[in-house]
């Protein structure tokens, strides 16, 4: 599914996220990489940070859009910066992929801002935590944000079924996260996935992205 539709964008991230797709990153925190692959993890790591850096100000749009192709990348933003902003990229990124996973799903609504909004009119009782909680959405980390933005559309412009960059092939599959502080009832019934950082991730099988 293409997510964006501008094939100068997508060539331009695509050219610049060269070095994202020399090797894998480690999409288990908890294991010990040689220093092999510390090296080809730093160089994933900048690739993909170099072509965030080369979108991020496209992206930087006000709420009123041009195109429905910018506001999907804006709920897409918002999606990880209010979920993830404090994890390390790779854990921004794989909350993105869930959400991505999600559009893609049967199960779930086909677009972006609906994904991230879904059920927001139900107190405490929405897809993700920060949408219906009652708290004022306020964005008031800048540099948090440009970052964050930077990755929403690398993830948008990229193949994410062709994607070598390890963490996101890892996550093919997930539709669920949850934090390690945290033990939900639904996560016995799913497979888990990949833990990265502070969120432990799931798939489930009735929501294959691929169905």
């Amino acid at each position: 599914m293409r997510f964006l539709g501008s094939t100068s964008m997508r060539a331009g991230v695509l050219i610049l996220g060269l070095l994202a797709l020399l090797g894998p990153a480690q999409a288990d925190e908890a294991s010990k990489p040689s220093a092999a692959e510390d090296s080809v993890a730093a160089e994933t790591a900048n690739g993909i940070e170099l072509a965030a850096l080369a979108l991020a100000d496209q992206s930087a749009r006000p709420r009123r859009y041009t195109t429905v192709s910018e506001r999907q990348l804006r709920c897409l933003a918002e999606g990880m910066y209010f979920e993830a902003r404090g994890e390390p990229m790779r854990g921004q990124l794989a909350v993105g992929r869930v959400i991505l996973n999600r559009v893609q799903s049967r199960a779930y609504p086909d677009t972006i801002c609906d994904v991230v909004y879904q059920n927001d009119h139900m107190h405490n009782r929405c897809q993700f935590s920060f949408a219906c909680d009652g708290k004022p959405d306020v964005i008031a980390e800048p540099k948090a944000w440009d970052s964050v933005r930077g990755y929403a559309a690398w993830l948008l412009a990229s193949d994410l079924e062709e994607t070598q960059y390890q963490v996101l092939a890892s996550l093919a599959a997930a539709t669920h996260y949850h934090a390690d502080y945290v033990r939900p009832h639904w996560a016995k019934f799913f497979e888990l996935t990949a833990r990265i950082g502070r969120h432990i991730f799931y798939a489930d099988p009735s929501a294959d992205p691929s169905a």
